[in-house]
């Protein structure tokens, strides 16, 4: 199947995913029909607007309400439907180099392996000088943030996603408006950013996170 319509974006397409993805385990753990009703009513109004979109990815949920759908199906169903994703512009060398103008020396992610559908925001590690790298674009330019990060890996909250992942604190060096002084800011984030993007399901805190490290 094929379609010109690119209607979903990243962080849209992971909220669908993890939604649906309750309703399949609910499948194989919950043995009450009408709990199982209940749910599919729930979580199809949660999604509903994503989906209704366009009729061809509305179609999907007709295999959503399958029963015995099983999660490697889910997962075909789902790797269709990132063809309705606009995925995140890839930017060039010479845009990176632009973002980081003050980095010297910088290690640049490897981009021919990224798949851009997936990606709200492009994220690296350097170990080498632990820092990690962050880009997104903001009203049609690439602005990115880097800062050091923590060797010290946890479980706990990132405020990126909101989600429970793998974690390290992240802090940039930011100049204060006015008096022209420093002030360092950060918080713990995923330490792989492909991960946490996949945990991305709504851009709230992320706005957050970046208002305070630039900012």
């Amino acid at each position: 199947m094929n379609t010109e319509k690119l209607i979903l974006k990243p962080y849209e397409y992971w909220y669908c995913k993890q939604q649906v993805s309750e309703l399949i385990s609910a499948y194989h753990s919950v043995n009450d029909k009408q709990t199982i009703s209940t749910l599919q009513t729930l979580i199809k109004g949660k999604t509903e607007e994503f989906f209704s979109r366009d009729p061809l990815l509305e179609a999907y949920w007709e295999k959503f309400l399958d029963t015995g759908l099983t999660r490697e199906k889910f997962e075909k169903l789902f790797a269709e439907m990132k063809q309705f994703i606009i995925p995140m512009d890839a930017p060039s060398t010479k845009q990176i180099e632009k973002s980081f103008r003050k980095v010297k020396k910088m290690q640049y992610p490897e981009l021919h392996t990224l798949d851009f559908r997936e990606l709200s925001y492009l994220g690296w590690n350097d170990s080498g000088t632990n820092r990690k790298y962050l880009l997104r674009k903001i009203d049609g330019r690439f602005t990115g943030v880097y800062g050091t990060f923590s060797t010290d890996v946890q479980k706990g909250h990132c405020a990126i996603c909101n989600q429970i992942s793998t974690v390290a604190f992240f802090l940039a060096t930011t100049k204060s408006s006015g008096d022209g002084t420093y002030t360092k800011k950060g918080n713990y984030i995923c330490t792989n950013s492909d991960q946490c993007n996949r945990q991305l399901t709504q851009l709230d805190t992320f706005e957050r996170f970046w208002e305070t490290v630039t900012k």
